[in-house]
């Protein structure tokens, strides 16, 4: 590969391209060594000075769609989870359905009662004596981190629904939780150290991350499939927010949500390779 061709990343800066970052993406899929060199071989005749990453990132799906379907979804999971917006009430919902998947129940937009107001909570997760306070923070803006505002924000509202709970005989929480799909700053993660709160986020913690998580159940958003726009909202209006909520009977699934048969089954067909 020529190392002086520059790729515009999605915050606008330029770097130079690096197959080795490519490399490790590739084979955090699923492919083999021997895979990932052929992908690259395949990718170096597009490559030329500008091209944006997301032009790299489209043509090397089409790549591995090609080669190996069955591990496309482990490839486009971060692309994905960005398509759970613009608001943050999908990303919401779909971090009940992960959360389930963990064996936990999950409740999402729930107002319970703090010492000094009420508060809404993204999702209320429980499982025997653990009760958390999840709050989801969306983020689709390239480069966009996680920061320590939020992370005060939320461990004061738990803080005051702690109280609460004292005051209004009811459970009380016992870890505050913040999701987010983008990365931690620095000062969060020290801060949530230091206060035994919990985060789940890109790439943190190293064997718990959101996308360890998603792997680990095969809760895998229905958005690593791919489909346009009007589709991926119908899903989502219809409560179709993982892979594991796709029925395996594609007419059912095309009485379901009113997409086309053919349709239908394409996407059962892509959420089978994905929850295998």
């Amino acid at each position: 590969m020529k190392n002086e061709i520059l790729v515009v990343k999605e915050d606008g800066s330029k770097e130079k391209f690096d197959p080795a970052k490519v490399k490790r993406a590739l084979r955090r899929s699923g492919l083999s060594p021997k895979e990932a060199e052929i992908v690259l071989k395949l990718l170096k005749p597009y490559l030329r000075g500008g091209i944006t990453t997301k032009q790299i990132y489209s043509r090397v799906y089409g790549i591995i769609r090609e080669m190996r379907p069955e591990v496309t979804h482990r490839y486009n999971l971060k692309r994905a989870l960005q398509l759970l917006g613009p608001t943050g009430y999908d990303f919401e919902d779909f971090t009940a359905k992960l959360f389930e998947c963990m064996g936990y129940e999950a409740d999402v937009r729930q107002i319970p009662l703090g010492k000094c107001v009420t508060h809404e909570t993204d999702v209320i997760a429980r499982k025997g004596k653990e009760k958390l306070m999840v709050e989801c923070k969306f983020r689709n803006e390239p480069g966009a981190k996680c920061r320590i505002q939020t992370a005060l924000y939320i461990y004061a509202r738990f803080l005051d629904l702690r109280e609460g709970a004292k005051i209004y005989s009811k459970v009380p929480f016992t870890k505050a939780c913040l999701v987010t799909n983008a990365k931690f700053s620095g000062h969060t993660i020290t801060y949530a150290e230091c206060m035994g709160m919990r985060l789940i986020g890109w790439r943190y913690p190293l064997a718990e991350s959101l996308e360890v998580l998603i792997d680990r159940t095969k809760c895998y958003p229905i958005s690593v499939i791919k489909m346009n726009a009007h589709t991926l909202r119908t899903l989502l209006k219809r409560g179709i927010f993982t892979v594991l909520d796709v029925p395996q009977n594609p007419k059912e699934f095309a009485d379901l949500t009113g997409i086309s048969l053919s349709n239908a089954r394409r996407i059962v067909k892509e959420a089978d390779y994905a929850r295998s």
